[in-house]
């Protein structure tokens, strides 16, 4: 549990915060220490999600094809498409977070050697202002699978729309995964701030600490 953050607090409320060995001592809860945390770990879930798509997948849903989900293993948002021989595929995506922190989009295509001169493109926007882009060109005569990841900032209960547009003449694909933490569903913050991690504690410091 959090502790008050006003009023009367003892170090028998640290050590059933934190815990430590007594005869208890504030030098025992410095911030980053073995018993006061400096970050937190907080899972992000995305609510009012939605998304749509167009495009022609010759081979079926039953290829490779992962429409938009969301809140699902590590990832907030995941999607791989394909829209093969000669048609347009595109995607977009819309949830509202609830975490403030940084946040990936890994902006991925699979363009075959059908495709040369086409090309993927993705953007991320957060309440409607752009954060970031990227295009993917197919020059060459193999497949190619570029990626690249865009980090933006975006504060609990702002909407993160993506999209992703491709073209093809062979096989191709557009993939969008948004994380917190690389890899992750969740963000890494900073937490127990205004305790000192050396020098002069006072029980005051520990007002709306948690463990």
């Amino acid at each position: 549990m959090t502790l008050p953050s006003s009023g009367a607090i003892s170090i028998g409320d640290l050590a059933s915060e934190f815990g430590g060995s007594a005869p208890h001592s504030l030098s025992e809860y410095y911030r980053g220490g073995s018993l006061v945390p400096s970050t937190k770990q907080s899972t992000v879930t995305a609510s009012s999600t939605g998304s749509t798509q167009s495009g022609t997948n010759v081979r079926g849903v039953s290829f490779e094809q992962n429409p938009p989900a969301f809140n699902s293993g590590n990832n907030i948002m995941f999607a791989y498409i394909w829209a093969d021989n000669g048609s347009t595929g595109n995607f977009t995506t819309t949830q509202v977070i609830d975490v403030t922190g940084t946040y990936r989009l890994t902006c991925s295509t699979f363009l075959s050697q059908g495709d040369p001169g086409l090309s993927c493109s993705h953007s991320v926007a957060v309440n409607g202002q752009n954060r970031g882009s990227v295009t993917f060109n197919q020059s060459g005569s193999s497949p190619q699978t570029p990626s690249q990841v865009l980090s933006f900032s975006a504060s609990a209960g702002q909407t993160i729309t993506t999209s992703c547009t491709w073209g093809s003449r062979g096989h191709a694909a557009g993939q969008q995964t948004l994380n917190g933490d690389a890899g992750q569903r969740y963000i890494t913050q900073n937490t127990n701030t205004g305790v000192p991690s050396s020098g002069v504690v006072t029980l005051e410091d520990f007002y709306g600490t948690s463990a």
